[in-house]
């Protein structure tokens, strides 16, 4: 039988098309810098953060997320946050987590975040942030911004604010999530979250020694992390951190159907080209 030039072409994209489904898509890449309350009520969060950091890692590596990791300690009784590790793998960030210390008061939440983007003035501890990543800062507490000492850090030469916050994220193009408990807590961060792609999530899922409400937390707050990275590159396609540098790359699923109507539209052809040939005297 012989196949038409037609036909030929059409299988020949179906084909092409399949490969690319199966072809591993390119990661996004993202450092995500964590910054922990170091106050006298944080110790089975930060237990349980160090604990579950590779179960967390691993589910926005499954979903096709290069991230690094890194550790800013806040409120402890020296007050100005810390680096504990810069930007690095699970592992490290578990070893630096051992760190993080519960002796503090004071809890000035917006200062650390300002530090988090190395945007402190005359800061010694710079974050080594890829030049093509998604910056993300989470931060966990249970206490809202408090402490406006310039002592604490400053930018621009004053204690930063909820509005310098605000305005630093948007500068460093970074989403920002907060995991919180108590309601002026929430109030304190939620508008940050809301203005950065992310969300609020409950402290009490890390504020306990029930590890299987642990462990469900962290799946949950996981799965919505890299959800938020995914709808981050689905709105900005050409970010470099998104799909290989920014060039747009097929979705899978997308793919595959494209080639199986491509293949079923060859096969059509097909089976018509033959029938044809039957009926003919």
């Amino acid at each position: 039988m012989k196949i038409s030039k037609r036909l030929r072409l059409i299988v020949l994209a179906a084909l092409v098309m399949w490969g690319m489904a199966s072809t591993p898509q390119a990661a996004i890449i993202t450092d995500i810098i964590m910054v922990v309350d170091e106050s006298g009520s944080m110790g089975n969060v930060q237990a349980n953060l160090r604990n579950n950091i590779g179960a967390f890692a691993s589910i926005l590596s499954a979903g096709g997320v290069d991230a690094r990791y890194g550790l800013v300690g806040y409120g402890n009784s020296s007050v100005r946050p810390r680096m504990l590790t810069d930007l690095t793998n699970p592992t490290d960030f578990a070893t630096a987590a051992t760190g993080l210390q519960v002796s503090g008061s004071v809890e000035p939440g917006y200062t650390a975040t300002a530090f988090a983007l190395n945007e402190l003035d005359g800061q010694s501890s710079v974050f080594s942030f890829r030049s093509n990543a998604l910056t993300n800062i989470i931060i966990f507490t249970d206490e809202p911004h408090n402490g406006t000492s310039v002592s604490y850090g400053t930018v621009g030469g004053v204690s930063p604010t909820l509005a310098i916050a605000d305005q630093l994220l948007t500068d460093n193009n970074a989403l920002f999530n907060a995991v919180l408990r108590i309601q002026n807590t929430i109030n304190s961060y939620k508008p940050l979250a809301d203005n950065h792609g992310g969300n609020v999530y409950d402290l009490n899922g890390l504020n306990t020694t029930d590890q299987t409400v642990v462990a469900n937390f962290v799946n949950a707050f996981a799965t919505s992390k890299l959800q938020e990275i995914v709808d981050f590159c689905t709105l900005n396609p050409t970010d470099p951190a998104c799909n290989g540098g920014g060039q747009p790359v097929p979705e899978p699923a997308t793919v595959m159907l494209l080639a199986t109507g491509l293949l079923g539209v060859g096969l059509s052809v097909a089976r018509k080209h033959k029938k044809n040939n039957q009926n003919k005297p």
